[in-house]
């Protein structure tokens, strides 16, 4: 797998590489057991401060997503890709839960957000 990092991006590096590998989980490409470079050698690779590589796999590490073994290397754990889905599925809805409540606040009713979010899927799922 590739790791490509932009810079001009709004968002910051070390976020890049975590999605990065979640997608490489999710999609495959990253089975359970395939190890990852080791930090320093990653950090040279992308041209990146080792701690903004270090603070990715840790972010990683705490998700469940990959595990560390001290010298041995640092692999994708079993059931990563759950753990990806399961961490995306949290982050969506409190994305969610912060959109509603700002709707809310605004003065629209709950019937009007059902509304309003029905007839967005709706869109969404035409493509």
């Amino acid at each position: 797998m590739n790791i490509e990092i932009n810079a001009e991006a709004p968002e910051p590096v070390y976020e890049q590489i975590v999605r990065q590998i979640q997608e490489g989980v999710t999609t495959g490409a990253l089975a359970p057991g395939t190890p990852l470079p080791p930090v320093r050698q990653l950090a040279n690779d992308l041209v990146l401060n080792r701690n903004t590589v270090a603070r990715a796999y840790k972010l990683l590490e705490e998700q469940g997503v990959i595990q560390t073994a001290g010298r041995k290397g640092t692999f994708v754990r079993s059931g990563a890709a759950d753990e990806v889905t399961r961490v995306k599925t949290g982050q969506a809805e409190r994305s969610v839960r912060r959109m509603i409540e700002g709707l809310v606040s605004d003065g629209l009713s709950t019937e009007q957000i059902s509304t309003i979010f029905q007839s967005a899927l709706a869109v969404a799922a035409k493509g």
